[in-house]
């Protein structure tokens, strides 16, 4: 992977908003993390991504995960492993990914379709833990926009107009849930803006490359340990 990438990485990682803690946490860090996803988080294993940061930083990112092809919140939601998964044990962190077209639509047809079941899902893992966090996965625009979409609902044609609702809808989510956003979607933004040579995608334009589930990876990472991933050894 190239330095450029990883100063990209490092100037969102400055960027962050969503805590004041960025770089303040010392010594080793032990966390228990749940995926619950779809192709997203299993391709190039994100989560062992993650764990491999860890492990050259000296912390303990042990996970879980229950990522079907395709799956939606709604279909997580009453999927029995998934839920057994959940009641497991006590995780310090859930990661909750939609399919990757549904948060993007109208915004009547994601609180129809998708809101409730993110509600859903939160609750499940507040009932069995209630200091676990909820993060929701940010997931990225298509390289060129939501071609199925695009007669239905304009605004998803383009990379930008896809990753706006994107944007917008995880916040929901999170606001709602009184969760985190893991802006991985921001993350490939800027890397397109800072960039555009950098590829993200496999070849259908939709799916990650490495280069983009390690992206990913060290935006997890920084949530879960507050630690500035610039020097770490691993590079995926």
């Amino acid at each position: 992977l190239s330095l450029i990438l990883m100063k990209i990485i490092f100037s969102f990682l400055l960027s962050l908003f969503f805590t004041v803690l960025i770089f303040a946490q010392g010594g080793n860090v032990k966390r228990n993390i749940l995926y619950v996803g779809n192709s997203y988080t299993y391709v190039n294993n994100l989560p062992d991504l993650v764990y491999q940061l860890g492990l050259a930083s000296g912390d303990s990112l042990f996970y879980d995960s229950s990522t079907p092809g395709g799956y939606t919140f709604q279909l997580h939601s009453t999927d029995a492993n998934t839920i057994s998964k959940i009641n497991s044990q006590n995780w310090d962190y859930v990661i909750l990914q939609a399919q990757s077209q549904e948060p993007s639509l109208d915004p009547n047809t994601v609180n129809t379709n998708t809101l409730p079941y993110a509600l859903r899902l939160d609750s499940f893992i507040n009932a069995n833990n209630s200091c676990t966090r909820t993060v929701f996965f940010e997931t990225w625009g298509r390289k060129y926009g939501d071609a199925q979409n695009c007669g239905m609902y304009p605004p998803v044609c383009t990379f930008p107009g896809m990753q706006q609702r994107l944007k917008e809808s995880y916040k929901i989510f999170a606001d709602t849930c009184d969760g985190i956003i893991s802006p991985v979607g921001e993350a490939y933004k800027l890397s397109r803006q800072l960039d555009s040579t950098i590829n993200l995608y496999q070849r259908d334009f939709s799916h990650p490359s490495l280069e983009g589930s390690y992206l990913a990876a060290c935006v997890f990472y920084q949530i879960f340990t507050h630690k500035n991933v610039l020097g770490n050894t691993f590079w995926g």
